[in-house]
C-alpha cells in the first residue's frame, strides 16, 4: 500500500515538472522571437556608432546623442537587456532630436577620445 502512494507521487511530481518545463520552453521562444508591433529600422537612416564606456547606461546615452533611450533599442534590441563597456552601439541620427554636424562630430570625437 505504501508502495503505491509512494509511485503515485513519483508518477505525478514527474507529470507535473515536466508541465512545467514545456511551460518555460515555450515561454523562452516567445522571449526569442521579435513581435510583430516593432517597427523595423529605416536602411536609409544615417548612424553612428558609440562604445559603450563604464558606467554608462542607454539613458546616459540618449541623452548625450539627443534622442529617445526607444530608438537607440530600435537598432540594438539586445540593449534592452543592459549594455556593457565596450559594446557598440547604433545611434540613429535622423530623428527629431537630430544634432548640427558640429555637434555631431564634437560628440563622436569626445567617445572616439574616452576609448
Amino acid at each position: 500500500m505504501i508502495a503505491k502512494k509512494y509511485l503515485i507521487a513519483v508518477l505525478f511530481t514527474c507529470l507535473i515538472s515536466g508541465y512545467v518545463s514545456a511551460q518555460d520552453e515555450a515561454a523562452a521562444i516567445e522571449k526569442s522571437e521579435p513581435a510583430a508591433t516593432e517597427p523595423a529600422p529605416d536602411e536609409d537612416e544615417e548612424l553612428v556608432s558609440h562604445k559603450v564606456a563604464l558606467g554608462e547606461t542607454i539613458a546616459l546615452i540618449s541623452k548625450k546623442y539627443k534622442v529617445k533611450p526607444s530608438d537607440i533599442y530600435e537598432y540594438n534590441p539586445d540593449a534592452t537587456q543592459g549594455v556593457t563597456q565596450n559594446v557598440v552601439l547604433y545611434i540613429p541620427i535622423h530623428r527629431d532630436y537630430k544634432h548640427t554636424k558640429a555637434k555631431l562630430a564634437a560628440a563622436v570625437a569626445d567617445n572616439a577620445r574616452k576609448n
